[in-house]
């Protein structure tokens, strides 16, 4: 703006502050008066958010600029008296009653006929609510992106399945788990409906009446269902539907998670196979226990020995059968109560393994033993507990393996290791099954009609492990078996 007085006037001067009286009487914003090179304020009527001021002060930014914005409303303030264009910035200034506020501050500057700044005209809005409410919702919305990582980090590292749907039965929310179920990516799957998801049309129908129910309820839904999974073949889900209410108490939304429990039904399957198997096994020698028993008694009077011996000793045969068994679900129950005690104690290996063989000659006359010739080898364990496990591997390859067959048992050391070996010539067990051999209640898709509980394994493995050792197997369907286990030196 030019003005045509080179000079400030006392009538200049007079008509100025007349100017800038009638502007301060017809606005609300604060209004104030510069020197040309802003080293002086001239004057500022601060509408009581700034202190006024009638006076020329040379100390007015330290009076009014807080101290972190000084730098750049000193660099704006050079910026445009260098360029003589308009002052603009917004920046925090000390209010009048010594509070931190906001402010849109304009300068104009005033120049003569010669082209020189003889003096800034401003004005400065209040505008804290404005910056306040601005900064809120950026922490808002900062504090609203975190939540949301931190959502996205929990429902895609977690292998439960974990999804939204929309009152149209369309997926509006799936995490990494359920896509990779599905085999779809986010970009073909969130936004469709449970047929174009895979969900044979039964399947769809069931869970859209559940939705239904749900919304119609505000009360979760529990179910289970099977399911194919892209890699991993039909599985059993465990799901819950829970409503999700809106602020005026509408549901608005339908969100679901789901796990996979086919582990766990199968371990129910195991284990009520198990209560049968115990039951029909105690039950087999018990019979036969007491139809040898009332054999000896009916002989009691009569001569003949060779019977009563007979009697006698299948009756010692199944009394310690069903001792045996009774000690493996003893073991099994002390074992899952963490009161399966290991007290170690250094022997020779060696000769355990001879004092196993010699017995396993007598018990076992239906098969070839090889036990292989092998040096002394001091072990700390649990003597009774590694003769446990051993003897376990002998009759288990000796229930799976044909009558004639050969069964060898080997022991020999290996650096800091000591490792036990019993190889048949049985069946083999399928390369899909052994990582499951070692489990509790495990048995065998090929050996349901033997007896057992699909316990020894499991206890030989927990025995080994508490031992700091190792417990193995390899197989080859059709040739047979090696069971192993390592122990340290």
């Amino acid at each position: 703006m030019l003005s045509d007085q080179p000079n400030f006037t006392e009538e200049t001067v007079i008509a100025s502050e007349q100017r800038f009286r009638a502007l301060v009487t017809a606005t609300s914003d604060i209004i104030y008066r510069m020197s040309p090179n802003w080293q002086e304020m001239r004057q500022l009527y601060g509408r009581g958010f700034l202190t006024d001021t009638d006076e020329t002060i040379a100390d007015w930014i330290p009076k009014y600029i807080y101290e972190l914005d000084r730098p750049k409303v000193e660099a704006a303030i050079n910026e445009a008296i260098s360029e003589k264009k308009i002052f603009q910035l917004e920046h925090r200034v000390l209010q009048a009653d010594g509070s931190i506020g906001w402010t849109l501050s304009r300068a104009v500057p005033i120049l003569n006929k010669q082209g020189e700044i003889i003096e800034w005209f401003g004005t400065a809005s209040d505008i804290t609510e404005t910056k306040r409410t601005e900064e809120a919702l950026r922490t808002s919305k900062e504090q609203s992106e975190q939540q949301k990582r931190l959502y996205e980090t929990i429902t895609n590292n977690t292998p439960d399945l974990m999804y939204v749907f929309d009152l149209n039965y369309n997926f509006i929310y799936a995490n990494n788990a359920l896509l990779t179920m599905w085999g779809k990516t986010w970009e073909n799957a969130v936004g469709k409906g449970l047929l174009d998801n895979g969900y044979e049309p039964w399947h769809a129908e069931m869970h859209e009446r559940e939705i239904d129910l749900v919304k119609t309820t505000k009360q979760p839904i529990r179910g289970e269902v099977s399911f194919p999974h892209a890699v991993l073949g039909t599985r059993i889900y465990d799901y819950i539907f829970t409503p999700v209410i809106n602020q005026d108490g509408e549901v608005e939304a339908v969100a679901g998670t789901t796990r996979d429990i086919t582990e766990i039904k199968e371990s129910e399957m195991r284990k009520n196979d198990f209560i049968g198997m115990v039951s029909h096994e105690l039950k087999t020698p018990l019979t036969s226990l007491s139809a040898y028993l009332q054999l000896v008694e009916s002989e009691s009077g009569k001569d003949n020995q060779a019977l009563r011996e007979k009697a006698i000793a299948q009756s010692i045969k199944k009394t310690k059968r069903m001792t045996n068994m009774i000690n493996g679900f003893l073991n099994l129950s002390r074992l899952e109560s963490n009161k399966l005690f290991i007290e170690k104690a250094p022997f020779d290996i060696a000769e355990l393994i001879a004092d196993i063989e010699e017995e396993t000659r007598i018990l076992y006359s239906t098969h070839k033993f090889n036990f292989d010739s092998f040096e002394s080898v001091t072990v700390n364990a649990d003597r009774g507990k590694i003769s446990q496990v051993i003897i376990n591997l002998i009759n288990n390859a000796v229930k799976y393996a044909e009558k004639g067959s050969k069964i060898q048992v080997s022991c020999f050391q290996m650096g800091e290791n000591v490792q036990v070996r019993v190889k048949d010539e049985g069946r083999g067990i399928m390369e899909g099954e052994l990582p499951k051999l070692f489990e509790r209640f495990y048995r065998g898709q090929n050996n349901k009609l033997i007896a057992g509980f699909g316990i020894g394994l499991y206890l030989c493995s927990e025995i080994i492990k508490g031992h700091g050792g190792e417990i193995g197997v390899e197989s080859t369907v059709g040739i047979g078996s090696t069971f192993y286990f390592t122990l340290p030196v």
